[in-house]
């Protein structure tokens, strides 16, 4: 990892993990609807303005329905249980328990791809995983009905987390994150305008509820979108989906440093196992591919690095190992302007990953990225 990948990788983990402890202060004179409509209103304010310069609005109108899908899943429902939830419980427990996303996206995925069956390796990590949920369940809010009720909101929103993931592959592959992700803040802002006015607090909120609800809209919604993505573009997907394993443990040093939260050992637990199943239940099987095949070059084509928008696509050839099929692939790659991603040819044999990218009339050869 290059040195502004890992600045960008500590960030938006400090960030990201730092999100409960603030919600936590924020919902102690400010209400979970009031705290929606604040927060993503402060994100849109900070994102818009650079999704408008970066152009990453451009083909959304046509995908307005689903960015509302999106904004239900990712931002509405989400946001407004934690919040919520952590009126009953500590901000280390909400950490751990949205540390579940993983969980759920394994066991969604096995639902709505039926790609092929769970291996041994992903099934025990799923086991291992929900014990850890039970674990913390039943040893840290036993006869707590509105522990247990908070808790239970917040895996709720790990399995919107984790739907709106699923969708966003299927719904917005060849889209701007960015753009998505202002939208997507604007229209939850909206939504909320009307609840946050009915339940606004009757006294004026202390001054730490405020600087934490004002921290959360400009740097954990909006500053965190834009970091995010950029660790995306430097590192690629799969160092930036380490951070789900990060985000957790952050959590549990700020709750019981800053907070004096309790930690208990059924809290440790819960995390490890939680953390080790989420990791087992999301590794590759033996019959997939390498994260990062070796590329075949025809000797027209040269493939290096570039900036420009990533565009994720998923094709329908078949991926072969010694003879017998395993399934499709995926590949990511950076396409100059002109270029028609349609029109670009991948194949996969011989352990490795050819891809032609036709060359526009009157253009000079351009480089591709493959990762």
């Amino acid at each position: 990892m290059s040195r502004k990948g890992l600045v960008l990788f500590i960030s938006a983990s400090l960030i990201w993990g730092s999100s409960f402890l603030l919600i936590r202060l924020a919902v102690k004179d400010i209400s979970p609807s009031a705290l929606v409509f604040g927060r993503t209103i402060l994100g849109a304010a900070f994102l818009v303005p650079v999704a408008m310069r970066t152009g990453a609005f451009h083909g959304l109108k046509r995908q307005f329905p689903a960015v509302l899908l999106m904004t239900l899943l990712n931002m509405c429902v989400p946001i407004f249980l934690t919040a919520w939830a952590e009126q009953h419980i500590a901000s280390s427990a909400a950490g751990i328990l949205i540390a579940t996303d993983p969980l759920f996206t394994a066991l969604l995925a096995l639902w709505l791809a039926r790609a092929e069956a769970v291996g041994r390796k992903q099934f025990a990590g799923l086991l291992l995983g929900f014990a850890g949920v039970v674990a913390l369940l039943g040893l840290n809010f036993r006869g707590e009905p509105e522990a247990l009720l908070g808790a239970g909101a917040v895996l709720l929103s790990a399995l919107g987390y984790a739907a709106s993931a699923l969708l966003y592959r299927r719904l917005f592959a060849d889209t701007a994150a960015l753009g998505v992700s202002a939208l997507m803040m604007t229209c939850s802002s909206a939504v909320f305008v009307l609840p946050a006015v009915a339940d606004l607090p009757r006294q004026m909120p202390n001054e730490g509820s405020v600087i934490a609800l004002v921290t959360l809209g400009i740097v954990n919604t909006g500053l965190l979108s834009w970091v995010y993505f950029a660790l995306v573009r430097e590192a690629g997907a799969t160092v930036t989906s380490v951070i789900t394993y990060i985000v957790p443990v952050v959590a549990v040093v700020l709750g019981v440093s800053l907070l004096s939260e309790k930690l208990t050992i059924s809290a440790v637990l819960g995390l490890v196992f939680i953390a080790v199943g989420a990791c087992l239940a999301t590794s590759p099987r033996r019959n997939q591919l390498d994260a990062r095949p070796t590329v075949g070059r025809p000797p027209d084509q040269k493939v290096v690095p570039v900036g420009g928008e990533i565009q994720e696509r998923e094709r329908a050839g078949a991926l072969r190992h010694r003879g017998r099929r395993t399934g499709a692939f995926r590949y990511r790659t950076t396409l100059p302007t002109g270029v028609d991603a349609d029109r670009v040819e991948a194949r996969f044999e011989g352990g490795a990953l050819t891809v032609k990218v036709p060359r526009p009339e009157g253009t000079k050869p351009h480089r591709v990225k493959i990762s």
